[in-house]
């Protein structure tokens, strides 16, 4: 196995600690909100004190993950002994961090926020090929599908007891990292994985269902604008659309309703790659989408405005708003 030795080091310091920091990238997603709540449950076997925090709401489509409802969105004044990070190409994804940029490898955590005076060894489980490696032990491999199989290898390791619950939230993982098995990180492995956590009792008619399968009307109205908004550029082969604060507040719609909308905007065939722009506060957020046989690595394209990824799905935030100047659009 060839995480053997990290692993071996990461059940090594959770076995030596009691209270146990979990966190991800703000703004909870399935494959990482499902990764926090697998080991949250896997510590709670091990009779250990672990607390979830995430910053942002977790969106109704994975109300459903158990565990879901015990996720703080700030951080309690408490003494932990060890923080799990999951799916952070560096430590300031969590949206906690303040200050500069990532720690060197293998320093204990300085955190941002109401976390700022705590330092504690950092477990880093990500798949992102930008990542850091931030952590005292890092659990990087972005040959896997998703964060939540890279856990799935690790709980294996640990012999521990894969329940329904487990199964459920890793599979879910799983599911919609890979875009319901559709995406080109789906391998041969994940396939295995998910046959395994089948045979524990995760449903994956429940997890299509409720991940993929329900559209609040607000979400089918920001799609409809968000097509309304469509471009398509043909000197740069991309397909874009824009959706500003005043679009998303007028339909109702929230950040979790434009999950999958930037890859239906990459379904056009005459495009190389689909961007979506959307105001979000003081910050406009990018998204980023391609296709294998397209040739466009959209993770140089994240990089170039600071943000990152896969080379088929990255993105990134910049400081500012959009405006609309006649009939281009630009960031002020």
């Amino acid at each position: 196995m060839k995480n053997r030795l990290q692993f071996k080091k990461t059940l090594e310091l959770i076995n030596s600690s009691r209270k146990i920091f979990l966190t991800m990238h703000e703004g909870p997603d399935g494959d990482d909100l499902g990764s926090v709540l697998a080991m949250q449950s896997f510590l709670k076997q091990l009779k250990k004190d672990p607390t979830s925090v995430i910053k942002g709401v977790v969106p109704d489509n994975l109300s459903f993950l158990p565990g879901s409802e015990s996720v703080l969105q700030t951080i309690p004044e408490l003494d932990f002994d060890l923080a799990i990070f999951f799916g952070c190409n560096k430590l300031e994804r969590t949206g906690f961090s303040a200050g500069g940029g990532s720690l060197p490898a293998g320093q204990a955590g300085d955190f941002g926020g109401r976390l700022q005076n705590l330092k504690v060894p950092i477990i880093n489980f990500d798949h992102h090929p930008d990542n850091t490696n931030f952590g005292t032990v890092n659990i990087v491999d972005a040959e896997t599908s998703a964060v939540a199989e890279l856990v799935y290898y690790f709980l294996t390791f640990a012999d521990a007891e894969i329940t329904k619950d487990i199964a459920t939230c890793l599979l879910t993982g799983i599911f919609t990292d890979t875009g319901g098995f559709k995406h080109a990180n789906t391998s041969a492995a994940a396939f295995k994985v998910a046959s395994e956590l089948l045979k524990k009792g995760a449903r994956i008619d429940k997890i299509a269902l409720q991940t993929m399968g329900k559209k609040r009307p607000q979400a089918i109205k920001a799609w409809a604008k968000g097509l309304e908004n469509a471009r398509f550029d043909p000197d740069k082969k991309m397909v874009f659309s824009i959706l500003t604060e005043e679009d998303l507040k007028e339909i109702g719609a929230t950040d979790a309703d434009l999950d999958g909308f930037v890859e239906l905007l990459n379904n056009m065939p005459q495009a190389k790659f689909a961007l979506l722009l959307r105001q979000d506060g003081e910050v406009v957020k990018g998204s980023l989408r391609s296709e294998p046989q397209k040739k466009v690595d959209v993770s140089k394209i994240a990089k170039s405005f600071g943000g990152g990824g896969h080379k088929l799905a990255s993105g990134f935030k910049i400081k500012g708003k959009l405006v609309k100047d006649g009939e281009a659009w630009r960031i002020k």
